[in-house]
């Protein structure tokens, strides 16, 4: 059989009136003309930003498969200009012929765009005609878009050729949305601008929002302003009143758009399919008492899925479909729920490998997406019936969905949809409607998003469940302050390792010591002693090979088991230049330490705990902390305290003693605090206070002289600096300490 065209349409809000009316007739021509369409669709406009929001876009990465003869692309439904870069991007890559719907010129894409400066004259004449209305304002969507433009144009053509103004101030800019026209209605309401007869709308979304809004505020509509909307959508004849609207031609303008971009693709006329004109819809917004005729398909669709919302919204579904621990349950249970996606002819749950490996932990990047990614079906329905035999392999998602190169006798139509949870792209659904030129209802965005969450719920309990299986084995094998193997396992490393080791002619055993943990244990504390163990640890991971087992042997020493030779020196110079470069920072493990070394043939009489016990009884290497006056700076330190120590009276300030020993401030203040364990300042009032105490005790000087005496020139000052560190006035430490006065 010969291979189908596939022609992919990026769009989004499939649910959407008008959408779903060019959707309907690009499907309609499409199957009239034998050719297969995929429908990539993003669920969400992305007038909105957020994480979630857009990471839709990535789903537009599959128009660079090969699998796709041309595109027609609903540019102007994205509401973010950098969604449309991105898109546009894509598609000049792709290669492939690009038509555009009902958008401005594109240097690089064809265009097909339906009359809308006509519909728009004609309901504009309306209001002036039929309702004797002169001071009209318009009110069209977003500045500088082509169909916002084009409508606006409409509206000036009626106004001129009647002789009415339509200057800039009877021209007003929205947003397509609900947002603007409650702004607009508030300027009317409060005087911000005149109050017009009646306002033409861009939409109905817009217009029907601008009724209500303007009824809230005290203005009738449409006895004092009348107010008509565009498109023919579901809010202009479920609101009250009911919106006058247009019927545009969207059914003809996706099959026209098709039609052109089949001649381009294969150079042959397709047949057309009967024309749909479109019309005035009246209703009661503009002061007629038309009413809406709507076909019985779309009132039966409506019932149906209004009768579906409440019990998506209300049952069990979302529940259900995350408490499940593994994909294949989870499958199961949404096949319960595919009665929620309604006239569903074909569904396809498609995940990407990088999501299904991370679930076990194999895969623990960023779950990114890009076209040619493995996928797999967990989930393909027909009808009414579960189908298996998609299910099980992996296949590169450039192929979309295997459907697409299967012999079939009618052409499909797959609306592909992203399925994701914020930045973690999780796959795509496929969703068919068989025979049936129709879209997706609004309620399968929510079914969408019950997928979704349940799928991050899945992916968490799998991560969680492997975290905790390899937690377990850390607690066994690992220690948990340091990451290091622990003393069991360093035993069983060797024992896996054991024919790489025996191999060799001599194993070195090689231990590090902390020597001096036990001296400084009870001055400094427990939580800094395994500080301490720590950054020696760290220290030691730099410079242990891959092909050497490291770990913890116990609380004060750390191992490494080498076939290298020599290797005990280069871990203590290692480990030296490490702890002298402490020195200086926040994170100072200066202690004494000695490195050991035991060698032996390694086999199977050997004992691990005996050999690294001999290593710690071979000391080779030792290192003293007192070493620190190697530094060049510490003995101009020590020099320092000892001349503030002997004058604390001389007003020292910090930036002139860094300039005097060629240092900065900040590290003249670092250095010294590391050697002493204070700060400069501290240390000077320290030694002021020491010396007031000594004259306190032993002279009949005036508190006021004693403080003068020792560098403070507020009294009041100094008196509250002694007692917030003596615990007692100057005069009360006399009173118990004084010794030297005649009686």
């Amino acid at each position: 059989m010969k291979k189908r065209l596939l022609i992919g349409v990026v769009a989004t809000e499939c649910f959407v009136d008008f959408q779903e009316e060019i959707l309907r007739g690009i499907i309609s021509q499409a199957f009239k003309s034998n050719t297969d369409i995929a429908v990539i669709s993003t669920m969400h406009n992305f007038y909105y930003d957020s994480a979630h929001n857009n990471t839709d876009k990535y789903i537009c990465d599959l128009v660079l498969s090969d699998r796709f003869n041309g595109f027609l692309y609903s540019r102007n439904s994205f509401n973010d200009k950098k969604v449309q870069k991105y898109i546009d991007d894509l598609l000049i890559i792709s290669g492939k012929p690009v038509m555009l719907l009902d958008s401005d010129g594109h240097k690089s894409f064809e265009t097909t765009a339906i009359d809308d400066c006509s519909a728009f004259e004609k309901i504009t004449d309306h209001l002036i005609e039929v309702h004797g209305c002169r001071k009209i304002y318009c009110f069209t969507g977003p500045k500088g878009m082509f169909v916002s433009e084009e409508r606006l144009n409409g509206y000036r053509n009626s106004m001129k050729r009647h002789g009415l103004y339509c200057g800039k101030t009877f021209c007003f800019y929205g947003d397509f949305w609900k947002d603007a026209p409650k702004r607009f209605a508030s300027d009317i309401i409060n005087e911000v601008i005149g109050r017009p007869e009646a306002v033409v709308c861009g939409n109905d979304i817009m217009a029907a929002e601008l009724t209500n809004a303007l009824i809230s505020g005290g203005i009738r509509v449409p006895e004092d302003i009348a107010v008509t909307g565009y498109d023919a959508c579901e809010e202009a004849f479920k609101n009250e009143p009911t919106i006058t609207t247009f019927r545009r031609p969207n059914f003809q303008l996706g099959a026209e758009a098709f039609r052109r971009l089949y001649r381009i693709v294969t150079g042959k006329i397709c047949s057309k399919l009967p024309d749909e004109y479109g019309k005035i819809c009246l209703g009661r917004s503009c002061g007629c008492r038309g009413q809406y005729s709507i076909s019985r398909s779309k009132v039966r669709k409506e019932q149906v899925n209004n009768k579906l919302e409440e019990y998506l919204f209300y049952g069990d579904m979302l529940f259900d479909i995350t408490n499940t621990g593994n994909l294949s349950v989870f499958a199961d249970k949404l096949d319960n729920y595919t009665y929620f996606i309604y006239k569903l002819s074909g569904l396809k749950i498609c995940l990407t490998k990088k999501y299904i490996e991370s679930i076990t932990g194999v895969y623990n990047d960023e779950l990114s997406f890009h076209c040619g990614d493995e996928v797999k079906v967990i989930l393909s329905k027909g009808g009414r019936s579960r189908e298996y035999e998609d299910t099980g392999d992996y296949f590169s998602s450039a192929e979309i969905i295997r459907e697409y190169g299967k012999d079939r006798k009618y052409p499909i139509a797959y609306y592909i949809s992203p399925l994701h949870y914020n930045d973690n792209f999780f796959g795509y659904s496929a969703v068919s409607f068989g025979k049936n030129p129709m879209s997706f209802s609004k309620l399968y965005l929510q079914w969408i998003n019950y997928v979704n969450v349940a799928l991050e719920q899945v992916r968490i309990k799998g991560m969680m469940s492997n975290a905790i299986q390899m937690n377990c084995n850390s607690l066994i094998l690992y220690d948990e302050s340091t990451g290091l193997l622990n003393r069991t396992g360093v035993e069983q490393e060797l024992v896996r390792n054991r024919e790489l080791f025996s191999s060799s002619s001599s194993t070195e055993f090689i231990t590090v010591e902390l020597t001096g943990i036990n001296k400084i244990y009870y001055s400094i504390g427990e939580k800094n002693c395994s500080r301490i163990t720590g950054a020696f640890a760290d220290s030691l991971k730099k410079c242990v090979r891959d092909s050497e087992i490291c770990g913890l042997w116990n609380s004060n020493t750390l191992c490494v088991i080498s076939n290298e030779k020599e290797r005990a020196g280069a871990i203590f110079e290692f480990l030296r230049n490490e702890v002298h470069e402490s020195l200086f920072s926040e994170n100072n493990f200066s202690i004494d330490f000695s490195v050991g070394i035991f060698s032996v043939k390694l086999t199977d009489e050997v004992n691990t705990g005996v050999a690294v016990y001999q290593s710690t009884v071979n000391k080779l290497f030792s290192y003293n902390s007192e070493e620190n006056s190697d530094n060049p700076q510490y003995e101009k330190l020590c020099a320092l305290r000892s001349s503030i120590m002997k004058n604390p009276a001389f007003p020292w300030k910090i930036s002139e003693i860094a300039a005097s020993l060629y240092l900065s401030k900040s590290y003249l203040q670092k250095i010294y605090k590391t050697f002493f364990n204070k700060s400069i300042i501290e240390e000077m009032i320290g030694f002021r206070l020491d010396m007031a105490k000594k004259l306190l005790e032993e002279t009949q000087m005036t508190v006021t002289d004693i403080s003068r005496k020792c560098g403070y020139s507020s009294y009041n000052y100094f008196v509250r600096q002694f007692r917030a560190n003596v615990g007692c006035t100057p005069l009360e430490y006399r009173e118990n300490h004084f010794t030297n006065i005649s009686r």
